[in-house]
């Protein structure tokens, strides 16, 4: 009898799957932006409640972009026409979003100002007392890479704290969180292509650190 039950919710996740291939992520660029999934013919949005980094980590990887992801609120905006899918509460290790715990296609108590947007830059921040400070790790060619502090300033925190959620607020606190296992480019060389959209003037204004580094002063920083 178990083995029938198990059968049923396997080839009911099976179809439900099957229903629900695709995601986009709408209004940034092709890294960021508002999520809508589809489902029976038309695209809709996914409300914020019980929505985490768990969550986006599996849009991301729907999407390509590995195990990496970030809620960012609803920074993107409004979506229009159906919100599908609501109290979305996954581990981050799911393979799509139908595999996560949700309530039933449509059923939601949100409005589109709820939308939620996420990030699936290959940025994180390592080490830290708490998710919102650690040493500065960005991701290049599959692998994981630290930023060397050479004139890294506030204004570039504020771009990586920007970046990953927390608002347009951050603060360097040097090397802190000690030296990662292996350094990459400093971090502009990463964020001016992936964040420039949203904040122009303080990417532009670290542009002059462009230098590949193997140094051990690896950046730490925190969200004021």
């Amino acid at each position: 009898m178990l083995n029938h039950i198990l059968f049923a919710v396997a080839l009911l996740l099976f179809l439900t799957a099957g229903t629900a291939q695709r995601v986009r992520l709408v209004g940034g660029d092709r890294h960021e932006g508002r999520v809508e999934v589809y489902y029976r013919g038309t695209w809709g949005t996914v409300c914020d409640d019980s929505f985490t980094n768990a969550a986006a980590r599996v849009v991301c990887y729907m999407l390509g972009y590995g195990r990496v992801g970030w809620f960012i609120g609803n920074r993107y905006g409004a979506g229009s026409g159906t919100i599908w899918l609501d109290e979305v509460q996954c581990t981050g290790r799911e393979t799509h979003i139908v595999y996560c715990s949700h309530r039933t296609w449509g059923s939601h108590n949100c409005g589109h100002s709820e939308d939620v947007s996420v990030s699936c830059l290959a940025l994180r921040l390592v080490g830290g007392r708490s998710p919102r400070e650690g040493r500065v790790e960005v991701r290049y060619d599959g692998t994981w890479g630290t930023v060397c502090d050479g004139r890294f300033t506030d204004a570039a925190a504020s771009v990586v704290c920007y970046s990953l959620g927390y608002g347009y607020v951050g603060r360097s606190i040097g090397n802190l969180y000690g030296a990662g296992l292996f350094g990459w480019t400093t971090f502009v060389a990463v964020a001016r292509n992936l964040t420039s959209q949203n904040v122009h003037t303080t990417a532009g204004a670290v542009t002059t650190v462009n230098t590949v580094t193997m140094f051990p002063s690896h950046v730490s920083l925190t969200r004021l």
